[in-house]
């Protein structure tokens, strides 16, 4: 509970930190976790990836929702293992998602197109299945598609203080943006932005602000003129 204008309003969403090693049952394999000596344990490991729990909100789908659903009634240090059938994880396969292009597409970009090669098609990433008579098969439907998952969580920490709740909003939502500044005081968040990110953002920040009510703290994002900077050189004087 917090208040709001001096009423209580119930908390609708949580937020908390958890390990998780998602599995594809078909062939007992590993295809993500926070967990480093996992990855390494199954051939996973990437050497650019920091391996620590991840802070989610829950109610904000940043998971499957079933294993959302699973972790609003766990506690901390609690571990369960949720399945889900494929509809609840990436989907059926839908096969209007696998077509064939012509091979020249590809020549184009100078690519080079083999069985099992990855390519990025705009918001899509597709995988080559075959490459015959000037045609290439493509499947854009998620890798996982059609599979059975089992996913193993395992909640770290609720996160319940204000000043951390605001740091973890602020790290999550703002702290990529450039020149961003913050100031964190009790329930507060404040927010300052050059102008003219903060009016490409403002139904982010709308959001954004709906959902740091909901976790008990008051965001307020407000915009900064660019401050220009003169090159200031420094001359000896000559003797």
């Amino acid at each position: 509970m917090f208040l709001v204008d001096g009423k209580k309003e119930k908390l609708t969403k949580k937020m908390i930190e958890v390990n998780f090693t998602g599995k594809e049952l078909l062939n007992e394999t590993i295809f993500d976790t926070t967990i480093e000596n996992v990855a390494k344990e199954h051939n996973i490991y990437d050497k650019n990836r920091a391996y620590n729990s991840l802070t989610i909100i829950l109610g904000e789908n940043e998971l499957h929702k079933k294993v959302e659903e699973e972790l609003f009634k766990m506690n901390v240090g609690e571990e369960k293992t949720v399945h889900l059938n494929p509809k609840e994880g990436f989907g059926e396969r839908n096969l209007d998602l696998v077509r064939v292009v012509p091979l020249k597409v590809f020549h184009d970009q100078k690519i080079k197109p083999v069985p099992g090669l990855m390519i990025n098609l705009g918001n899509a990433i597709a995988k080559v299945q075959s490459v015959s008579g000037g045609r290439v098969r493509i499947d854009i439907n998620h890798p996982l598609a059609g599979r059975e998952l089992e996913y193993t969580v395992k909640v770290v920490k609720e996160i319940t203080a204000h000043k951390e709740i605001a740091e973890k909003l602020f790290e999550k939502y703002y702290s990529r943006i450039p020149s961003v500044t913050k100031t964190i005081t009790e329930n507060k968040l404040s927010v300052t932005l050059p102008k003219e990110t903060l009016n490409g953002l403002e139904n982010v920040n709308k959001s954004i602000t709906n959902l740091a009510k909901e976790l008990g703290i008051e965001l307020v994002v407000t915009g900064k003129d660019k401050v220009e900077t003169k090159k200031v050189e420094n001359k000896e004087e000559k003797k």
